[in-house]
This record gives structure tokens, sequence and C-alpha cells, in this order.
């Protein structure tokens, strides 16, 4: 694997962004069923989110967040080699908010909570509320996908959900638009600068 290609980079970005949507059967699998009693008082709670599965979904969001920031080295070394100042990806990542985020996130995990040396966003961003939702399919089938139990989905899909917090709890995005954000600002630096 060439780890100097840009695009083989983006292709990994987009893999791991994929891995955040689970279809079909596979999504019907993901059902966690909770029986409650408390003396007379019985409950059924059903979610898309498994408690147990918490660290699963925070590898794989951490996958996606270290996606997107080891893009910055990759992009530095090719704009050096157009003999461009590569202080130019610095400045782009200081003018885009969501970029700033997941490279204060990438660090975090490399390093430690709350970042005493570079803080890009001065947000010291955690990544908070962690599970799992069922969604409309962004890739309708008109499958009808039914599992044993009789339960069935159609056109549906899980998909991971975060909200992404500062350090006092504020929002300051949903797992989803930071991602999305962040590929949308790398796309248009590399269209910009020829990458």
């Amino acid at each position: 694997m060439d780890y100097n290609d840009v695009q083989t980079r983006l292709e990994m970005i987009y893999a791991s962004i994929g891995e955040q949507f689970t279809y079909g059967q596979a999504a019907l699998e993901t059902t966690h069923i909770e029986l409650k009693s408390e003396g007379k008082e019985r409950s059924v709670s059903i979610s898309f989110f498994n408690p147990n599965d918490k660290s699963k979904i925070l590898n794989q969001i951490n996958s996606i967040i270290s996606n997107l920031a080891n893009l910055k080295d990759c992009l530095k070394r090719k704009i050096g080699q157009q003999d461009r100042d590569p202080k130019i990806i610095e400045d782009e990542i200081n003018d885009s908010p969501e970029l700033q985020i997941i490279l204060d996130l990438s660090n975090q995990a490399k390093h430690e909570y709350p970042l005493r040396r570079t803080r890009r966003s001065g947000k010291d961003p955690l990544i908070q509320n962690v599970g799992r939702v069922l969604s409309p399919s962004n890739k309708p089938d008109n499958i009808r996908h039914q599992k044993n139990d009789g339960s069935a989905m159609m056109n549906m899909m899980v998909r991971m959900t975060a909200d992404i917090t500062d350090s006092k709890g504020n929002l300051l995005y949903h797992l989803n638009d930071l991602v999305e954000g962040a590929l949308g600002a790398w796309e248009q630096i590399i269209k910009k600068y020829g990458i």
C-alpha cells in the first residue's frame, strides 16, 4: 500500500465512513431487545444500540477520525512536491472548524485529554452519546429483509450516531455532520491546489 498516494487515502476514508452503516439482514441483527420487570410493571425496549457494543462503535468512529486526520501529512508532502510551502495545508486546516475538531479528536486519541500543546479548535472536543439508530437507507434496494421472528424491514439502514461536544458538554456537531464537513473541506483543498 502506498501511504503517500492521495487517492488511496481518500478510498480509506470513504471505506471507513461506509462502515458506519448497516443494511438489510445485518441491520435487523443489530436490534437489541430489553425486557424489564419492576413489580407488576413490565416493559419491552427495542433499540438498535446494545450498550455492550459501545467500544466497537467508538473504534469505528475513531477509525473514521483517524483516516480523515491522516490525510493532512499526505497533502503536506504532495504540496511540497509542487514547490509550495506545506504550511498552506496548515492554514487551510485553521480555516476549517470541522478539520480543527477532527485533528483535535485524533491527537487526543493518540496523546492525552485535554491536549496540552496544539489545540487547534480550543474546544477540547469529546465524543458523547454514542449509539445506533434506524433510518431510511441511503442505498434503497426495495428488498424485504425478514428475520425468523417476523421482524422485517425494507429500504432501511442502521447507522452509528454520536454527538461531538466541547469540554462543557455543549453540542458542536453530530458525527455525520462533522464527518461530512471535514471530508468536504479536504476535497475542496485537493481540488483548489490540484493535488
